[in-house]
């Protein structure tokens, strides 16, 4: 089988490569570009200063995101240049779980920092593969964060649908990723027409909840606050600090 060899002199750059393969469990070698490129390589990931010093067929040269660098590197060492067709499979939560499937193969998954964060995820996945069309599917429990997805996704070229999720099961290590995946795998219904985002008492409550969580007991931000935060107008962190902020204001006088 063949592997993927590191060929740099760059610390720098050898330490983040080598941190995101061994993420994601992928065997590689590391060389120095002064050295040959063994039989048992199928690809090289460097730097683009040191492109040129490395006689090779297949280099990838990365200039920026590591990350597209690695995706380019596997899709060539699974002799896989382009993809017919891409799945993006969304479990919808406050971290949502992101699943990405390329004609029929689980590529990689990964949570979201937030459901905006979905979007720069499905970005990278755009600019890490080649790929002839892209659907994106979300789940469609958790109707806040769901939509608050679904409007960040519509500034993508991407078709769109919602899946049912009463069809998918959370169990394992990562349930929302593998949640993602079935998802991801299953058919839905074509998104149309608006998606509002409105938080529900109770979802605004669960956020005052979190914030004492957050704050160590010091914060419970206001119900408005905690509807800005439920509905992606302001995160956690900007919500107690403007809560704090009140607070300490008040204290004054």
């Amino acid at each position: 089988m063949k592997i993927i060899a590191v060929v740099t002199d760059n610390f720098r750059f050898y330490y983040d490569i080598v941190k995101e393969l061994k993420q994601r469990d992928i065997p590689f070698i590391s060389l120095s570009p002064k050295n040959d490129v063994p039989e048992d390589v199928g690809v090289v990931i460097t730097t683009e200063l040191e492109r040129d010093a490395i006689y090779f067929d297949n280099v990838v040269a990365v200039s920026e995101d590591i990350r597209d660098g690695v995706r380019k590197a596997l899709s060539i060492l699974s002799g896989k240049a382009s993809y017919q067709q891409m799945i993006v499979g969304i479990d919808p939560g406050y971290k949502p779980g992101v699943a990405l499937i390329g004609d029929g193969q689980v590529l990689e998954s990964a949570y979201a920092d937030s459901p905006e964060d979905v979007k720069n995820i499905v970005e990278r996945y755009m600019r890490g593969y080649e790929y002839h069309s892209m659907i994106v599917r979300i789940g469609h429990g958790d109707r806040t964060n769901r939509n608050r997805t679904i409007t960040v996704l519509r500034e993508l070229p991407v078709i769109m649908e919602i899946v049912n999720e009463e069809r998918t099961t959370k169990c394992g290590v990562s349930p929302d990723l593998e949640a993602a995946k079935e998802i991801a795998m299953s058919f839905g219904e074509l998104v149309v027409g608006e998606y509002a985002v409105e938080s529900t008492v109770g979802e605004q409550r669960d956020m005052q909840r979190r914030s004492r969580i957050k704050s160590e007991g010091e914060i419970t931000i206001s119900r408005d606050l905690a509807k800005k935060v439920v509905e992606g107008d302001l995160n956690l962190k900007e919500a107690i600090a403007l809560q704090k902020k009140k607070k300490d204001s008040k204290s004054q006088f």
